[in-house]
């Protein structure tokens, strides 16, 4: 399952600091996995489908095997269910006596059974699991569509089973649907029907013959285009059907955004040793999707945005996405984590794959920016929400660990161990952790027997430190020469209750001025340590981690002119990355003009003038504003995006009218967006009016009316708040309605702005709901609070719970005082950047006049001994 793609509530509740405090909220109990006295081998259903009434109704047949010896009855997940029968399908086929409490089924007189096919008779109008789509007054569009969601454990909404990834079943399914409609489920489809007969309904049939738990159980049911793409061909000879399930009106979109998927089979049955494991592979686009995209086993279901049209093709890629998915089909449908505690095996590894397909089809440099990128994203939510070991069973709900700690931390874990151990062995013991689990389920130590047993090495202290206990390095680094002496200082400062002192390799690259490269590298296990390396001459720079081996909060200091040189000669783009960040602390001459070479270099990566652009909006200084009003005109559009940021940083009209043209029109729908957000920021009055109009405008993901209702809060103009109002309302696309509540936070206050926010806390939209809530703590109304504890009385989201729980902790008592705090902080924050700004013109006033000082200060000076020169040197 991918969340990173909808993560716009937590990236603004971070950004805030909102929703911060302790990851285990008051009341959760420890969870521990459920008892299987039964085994539930295989799963039938035959199923009809009321699209009117939005509900289904059939069979569900289980063959069950047992396991616990006393055991007499069987207990299934069935939430809102009207049974009909429940009997023995073997045999005489006589009915079996059941208590039904509209959660849980359990089923009796099982005590002379070794072996049992029970067929349950049953409707269910499910309010979760199983979503019915029509289109109505407000939304025309909308397709009739039908499509399941049951991770993690809302497949007991729309069929009986045991509603835990621990237990594994071979499965068939057949739908009954109505006339010229196309359905998916998992397997094959071993056959069909369909008449020509009008209104006559039309029946599908799939089977899939390996185990598979009750969460990737899937069914999606419309009107499609089917593209096949050309077959996945494996190591062995064999082949794997590849196909596409797009609305008719986006065929042509399909290769463009799936194209590579045959590609990526490919790659990963090679690196994992494990041919892909299923009969075939497909993946389905439907409307209004709850996540990113769900690895239904051997049916991927994918939300809209996954398609893109030509222009967003740009700078905007569905191969992350794609990749994600497609990891899972080994890690967690083949190996399946045993329980929710554990699904860092699942997501982390189907997260880290994103990183691994990226550098196969892009290099090493790209991989090593997508690693940062990850490290950033968790340490947002590790900084302004909370942290947690990664292994964790303290949750109210499964879908709690569904967070940056499970995916991108998850994910960097599996990095440090490839950096740790060695490519080829890091995938040995891959290839052993699936071989030795194959369509069986696993738990973390699992993964560290395997990894072990092919390195020799114990990685006892590398787990617990990562994944069972919480926190992270904080390490402040200073590099420094003297004497003949390169020196590396590194010292961890976190601290808080079970944060351990990390073991790491302490790792440096020095290249000296004739460009002579040397890696060295210390084990450090202590608070405290350093690094020295002996060198004749004073290095031209010093670059800490340049494999990036420790995940964490690294802060570096290094002499200016060393950075200068790494952003320059750094062996990497990550190397140039960390250079160009370190140097936003700058703004002499010298450093603009570095950092303007970079941004100008075409021939240089992306992300690392995009860095450079950054840093140039962090120094506040003038010159930087003339260096990114140049810079405007770089070809990469992220990088361009990169300098509409950048811009934004600048309070005044030069900045607002480099702006403009690239809110107008520019290739890049991002950037147009990034424009209209920087718009904003300037505080120009001119800029409401092109905000309004931009409101209008169509793109991919609606992300150019998100820019302009982005833009329109950090203007703070209230004439914006109808305007804001309008478009959060049902109708408008749901990502530009969560826009839209975000603003309003900012740009509303009192009774209208809170019971509007009120009233979207019953939309049918969960993401929607969690951006509500987030608005509601924004605004800081304490009056919201009973809202709030009536919507989480009603609410069947696990997501939108949590968020709420958050919500009413963060509204408590002193939810006021630390909103005038907060308001305080960004006034303060204001007039700082304004004073920085005053600062660096008056430093750059003074930086023109030094050459006539110095001349004519120009004496004849004694030979300097050689303290002195080293004093100079340094």
């Amino acid at each position: 399952m991918n969340h990173r793609l909808h993560e716009r509530c937590a990236a603004l509740g971070a950004a805030s600091g909102t929703f911060s405090g302790t990851f285990t909220l008051a009341g959760t109990e420890r969870q521990y996995e459920r008892s299987r006295p039964f085994r539930i081998a295989h799963l039938a259903l035959d199923l009809a489908l009321d699209l009117k009434r939005k509900a289904v109704e059939g069979t569900a047949t289980l063959d069950v095997q047992r396991i616990a010896p006393d055991a007499d009855r069987l207990v299934l997940d069935g939430i809102g269910f009207q049974v009909r029968s429940v009997r023995l399908a073997s045999g005489r086929g006589s009915a079996l006596d059941y208590v039904y409490d509209g959660e849980q089924l359990e089923i009796l007189g099982l005590a002379g059974h070794s072996e049992a096919r029970i067929e349950i008779a049953y409707r269910a109008v499910p309010q979760r699991g199983l979503y019915f789509l029509a289109p109505d007054d407000q939304v025309k569009d909308r397709p009739l569509q039908v499509w399941s969601q049951c991770q993690d454990e809302d497949a007991r909404h729309w069929f009986p089973c045991h509603d835990k990834p621990h237990v594994k079943m071979t499965t068939e399914l057949t739908v009954h649907v109505p006339s010229g409609f196309v359905a998916l489920s998992n397997g094959v489809l071993v056959s069909s029907e369909t008449p020509k007969a009008k209104g006559k309904p039309w029946s599908y049939r799939f089977q899939l013959d390996k185990p598979h738990p009750s969460y990737l159980v899937t069914l999606v049911v419309g009107e499609f285009a089917i593209v096949n793409d050309r077959d996945a061909k494996l190591a062995d000879g064999s082949k794997i059907p590849v196909s596409y399930y797009v609305p008719p009106t986006r065929k042509g979109d399909a290769l463009r955004s799936f194209g590579e998927t045959p590609r990526m089979i490919e790659l990963f049955s090679r690196l994992t040793g494990a041919a892909f494991p299923w009969p075939r592979y497909s993946q389905v686009v439907v409307s209004d999707f709850v996540f990113g995209g769900m690895e239904n086993t051997t049916a991927t279901t994918m939300y809209e945005h996954v398609l893109l049209d030509a222009r967003a093709a740009l700078d905007i890629t569905s191969h992350d996405l794609v990749a994600h998915e497609l990891a899972h089909q080994w890690f967690g449908d083949f190996v399946t984590c045993r329980d929710w505690s554990h699904a860092w095996l699942n997501e982390g590894f189907a997260t880290y794959f994103e990183h691994v397909e990226r550098e196969d089809r892009l290099g090493r440099d790209e991989y090593d920016y997508g690693v940062l990128t990850d490290v950033e994203s968790y340490l947002s939510e590790a900084g302004s929400r909370y942290s947690r070991p990664v292994v964790c069973r303290d949750y109210a709900e499964p879908i709690d660990l569904f967070d940056r700690h499970l995916y991108e931390k998850g994910g960097l874990i599996l990095h440090m161990l490839r950096r740790e151990l060695g490519d080829d062995t890091f995938f040995a013991g891959v290839k052993t952790y699936l071989a030795e689990h194959a369509h069986g389920i696993v738990e973390t130590n699992d993964l560290m027997r395997a990894l072990e047993a092919v390195s020799g090495r114990s990685l006892e202290r590398f787990f617990d430190q990562w994944l069972f206990r919480k926190g992270h390095p904080e390490l402040k680094v200073k590099i420094g020469y003297e004497d003949g002496l390169v020196t590396v200082h590194a010292k961890q400062t976190q601290r808080g209750n079970d944060v351990t002192t990390f073991a790491y390799e302490l790792e440096v690259e020095v290249v000296t001025k004739s460009g002579e490269r040397t890696r060295h590298k210390k084990h450090v296990s202590q608070t405290e340590d350093a690094l020295v390396i002996a060198l004749a001459e004073r290095p031209a720079h010093v670059a800490f981690d340049p494999e990036l081996r420790v995940i964490g909060e690294i802060s570096v200091e290094a002499p200016f002119d060393m950075l200068r040189d790494q952003l320059s000669r750094g062996v990497s783009a990550a190397s140039r990355v960390a250079a160009a960040r370190a140097l936003a602390k700058k703004s002499d001459p010298d450093t603009l003009e570095a950092l303007e070479k970079s941004l100008q270099n075409e021939q240089e990566g992306w992300m690392v003038r995009a860095e450079a652009a950054r840093a140039l909006g962090r120094t506040a200084a003038d010159d930087a504003l003339e260096i990114l009003i140049r810079g405007r005109s770089v070809q990469h559009p992220k990088a361009r995006r990169a300098v509409m940021s950048a811009l934004g940083a600048f309070r005044n009209h030069d900045a607002f009218a480099a702006l403009r043209p690239h809110a107008k029109r520019d290739a890049s729908y991002l950037v147009e967006a990034e424009a209209a957000r920087a718009l904003g920021k300037t505080r120009e009055p001119g800029a409401f009016a092109d905000l309004k109009a931009m409101l209008a405008r169509k793109s991919w993901g609606d992300v150019v009316r998100i820019g302009a209702l982005d833009g329109l809060a950090a203007l703070r103009d209230e004439q914006a708040v109808p305007l804001a109002l309008e478009h959060s309302r049902y109708g408008h696309s749901a990502r530009g309605r969560r826009a839209a509540l975000s603003a309003l936070a900012v740009l509303g206050e009192g009774r209208r702005v809170r019971e509007h926010l009120e009233l979207e806390l019953r939309d049918k939209d969960p993401h929607l709901r969690i951006e509500a809530v987030h608005a509601l703590v924004v605004l800081g109304d304490t009056k919201a609070r009973g809202a709030l504890r009536r919507a989480l009385d009603r609410e069947l989201d696990g997501r939108v719970k949590r968020r709420i729980r958050e919500a009413l902790r963060e509204l408590g008592d002193g939810a006021a005082e630390r909103k005038r705090v907060h308001d305080e902080l960004e006034s303060v924050k204001n007039e700082l950047n304004e004073l920085k700004a005053r600062f660096t013109r008056l430093e750059a006033k003074a930086q023109a006049k030094k050459p006539e000082a110095v001349s004519a200060a120009k004496k004849p000076k004694a030979p300097a001994t050689p303290a002195r020169k080293a004093k100079k040197r340094r």
